[in-house]
């Protein structure tokens, strides 16, 4: 308790004197590729928009230009997206990342915390911090030929809020034909961010107006470079080339097909006969395509983390010593040698190397059983108790699983892994679960640890959020720019309760096939499928 206050007290005061030392800083306007924590604006200054313009090489392309044109780019699936791709508002997770070569957002941002324009071009946050006024981009058209505008920009926002599907905007207000108003409960330094998540995918209102939400769930139309042409349920989902996207000269592909292919030795042999341009792997899988020479890209990935019922009284996660009990049975050295092939680390906290949050004094829970056994006995589990443990394998590898489970079982907590699809796996995340662990991994997004996103009103349900995290989230993202002593306490106070057990910390790996180009792959994370800039040479389009 008295460490619950302490920190309480720590948030508390860091806020204040922030606070105190910014009123007399003067607002500064963000708007085109601007660095997403400064954020605070008086007015409104606008990125002219290229305009719009047939993509298809002319007699002006120079002939290397012109030499990246043509062929469909391949990539592969595990699973087929189980929500609706052209509804956005129904979407979620693999719908929305399918989604990105047709739907775009209103911004895009790199893996350094840059803000990218892409429908919208210019934000600003008045004073107050209680809106965002979005300056759109003209001259595009959806896929169908009806305009992107402000009626058209406020109804996909509106449809987001309509499903209760976000918190970060309450309403949005149309100031002129490509100009919105977004109202936001209170400033966070994380406004412009969460205008980059796939909720803020924008499709055409005409086409739903016209042909209904039915036809519009799996016929997406979007403003992006490729266009819709046919899905095969749980089979292939193609898009076209758009002639008339916005970007003048882009895009370089004929087309875009994503590939489902279930099994990871299936699809690995599919990359290297060549039937697949990119592969996204773990494990021993990417260290053999590394040491076979194939082009590779990295990132920084999330932290695998067991993420416990604590919210249910009846459900043994709600005893500290339990989970207590959990992280010292987990070996994470050793999970990290046996599964990770390099490419993972230990973590005993979330985002271990995100400076940030790095807490400088942590005292881990190093691999100790006879410990994690005592610690069941005074929680009230001397012979220990039985559990599940659900997991999708798109986002933890089966083995990651299984490894969990043997280590778990060896303290005496008997646990069950329940495989789930993307639908099952959304629906226990977002409705809850009760006895039980989700194995997820929670993702560091642009190099900084929004929690909103993971444990605010809408994510992980039965997680009980211990005193004081409320007041520590909220002064976390109130000030100008992330503070690393802010975070930080966030952090401990993760820790010190066992709100979640991190146990790895992953490296993406993702692998271009010869003659495959994606300069998209250097500045956005691998999970956005951003292809605009993408092309291949006559090898790799199987000429």
């Amino acid at each position: 308790m008295k460490k619950t206050l302490f920190v309480l007290l720590s948030f508390i005061l860091i806020l204040t004197l922030f606070l105190v030392a910014c009123k007399s800083t003067p607002n500064t306007t963000t708007t085109g590729a601007s660095n997403a924590t400064a954020t605070t604006a008086v007015a409104t200054t606008t990125t002219k928009a290229p305009s719009a313009t047939s993509s298809a090489p002319t007699a002006t392309t120079s002939a290397a230009d012109a030499a990246k044109y043509g062929g469909v780019y391949v990539l592969s699936l595990t699973v087929a997206p189980a929500r609706p791709i052209g509804y956005p508002s129904e979407a979620s997770g693999d719908s929305y990342t399918v989604a990105n070569p047709c739907n775009e957002t209103l911004i895009s941002v790199d893996m350094k915390g840059n803000i990218i324009p892409k429908l919208a071009v210019s934000w600003d946050i008045p004073a107050d911090g209680k809106s965002m006024i979005i300056g759109l981009r003209k001259g595009v058209k959806f896929h169908d030929g009806s305009d992107f505008n402000a009626e058209v920009a406020k109804w996909n926002l509106d449809l987001q809020i309509a499903a209760k599907k976000t918190t970060d905007w309450t309403s949005v207000d149309i100031i002129d034909n490509y100009t919105i108003r977004i109202n936001v409960p209170s400033y966070k330094n994380t406004l412009l961010t969460n205008l980059a998540t796939g909720n803020t995918q924008m499709v055409s209102k005409a086409y739903v107006d016209k042909n209904g939400i039915e036809a519009a769930r799996w016929h997406p139309v979007g403003t992006g470079p490729f266009m819709f042409d046919s899905y095969v349920r749980d089979s292939t989902l193609t898009y076209k080339r758009n002639p008339n996207y916005w970007q003048p000269g882009k895009p370089y592909l004929d087309g875009v097909r994503f590939v489902v292919l279930l099994e990871a030795t299936t699809r690995k042999l599919a990359f290297q006969k060549g039937d697949i341009h990119e592969i996204a792997v773990e494990g021993i899988d990417a260290q053999e395509l590394q040491k076979a020479g194939y082009d590779m890209y990295t990132e920084a990935g999330g932290t695998f983390t067991l993420i416990p019922d604590s919210k249910n009284n009846n459900s043994p996660w709600s005893n500290i010593n339990v989970r207590l009990a959990a992280s010292y049975s987990l070996n994470r050295e050793a999970l990290s040698s046996a599964l990770g092939f390099g490419f993972t680390k230990p973590a005993y906290q979330l985002y271990p190397s995100f400076a940030q949050a790095a807490i400088p004094d942590l005292v881990k829970h190093v691999y100790n059983p006879d410990k994690a056994k005592q610690l069941l006995k005074d929680g009230g589990y001397p012979v220990g108790f039985k559990t599940t443990q659900w997991v999708f394998s798109r986002v933890v590898p089966d083995d990651y699983a299984t490894a969990i489970n043997a280590q778990l079982r060896d303290v005496g907590i008997n646990i069950s892994t329940e495989p789930t699809t993307a639908a099952k796996y959304d629906d226990i995340r977002y409705a809850g679960w009760n006895n039980g662990l989700m194995n997820h991994s929670l993702l560091n997004y642009s190099n900084y640890a929004g929690f909103g996103t993971f444990f605010g009103q809408l994510q992980f349900p039965s997680v009980k959020l211990p005193n004081g995290y409320a007041e520590g989230a909220n002064a976390m993202v109130l000030t100008k720019e992330p503070q690393p002593a802010l975070i930080q306490a966030l952090m401990r106070l993760i820790y010190d309760d066992v709100m979640v057990i991190p146990y790895m910390e992953q490296t993406k790996v993702a692998f271009l096939n010869k003659g495959v180009h994606n300069p998209g792959k250097i500045t956005y994370s691998l999970t956005n499928m951003d292809v605009n800039d993408a092309w291949l040479d006559p090898i790799a389009r199987g000429k």
